[in-house]
């Protein structure tokens, strides 16, 4: 069997990371405010919200503020930013939605690093 060439792989991480990113908008555009009802006492929720309003861009700047909340509520906590347990409020599937959301772009992101190093490597 043949092994896939670079411009295989290079079409088959635009296609994920098209396919991230329409999942991304949908998220974004679903279930945002949703969240933002879950952590209304927050007060780096609002200031985003208040910041940012509601365009493309900003509805992405405040789901990453939500997936800040998420990933490190130790922090925002001490910070004053957030009430102690606000990323409990969040039910348990939409976090495992906004986490495989970032691990896939995360990964995405190393697959072009990876995909990039052996462009220049072996040509």
């Amino acid at each position: 069997m043949q092994s896939l060439s670079y411009g295989h792989w290079g079409l088959i991480l635009v296609g994920s990371l098209l396919t991230s990113l329409i999942s991304t908008i949908w998220f974004t555009y679903k279930k945002i405010d949703f969240l933002e009802e879950r952590l209304l006492g927050c007060r780096c929720i609002t200031d985003t919200k208040n910041l940012w309003q509601g365009g493309f861009i900003g509805r992405h700047m405040r789901l990453n503020m939500v997936f800040m909340v998420t990933y490190m509520p130790g922090i925002m906590h001490r910070r004053g930013l957030i009430t102690e347990n606000a990323h409990l409020n969040i039910p348990r599937y939409l976090r495992g939605w906004i986490w495989g959301i970032y691990l896939w772009l995360f990964s995405n992101g190393i697959a072009m690093a990876i995909l990039c190093y052996l462009i220049k490597r072996y040509p």
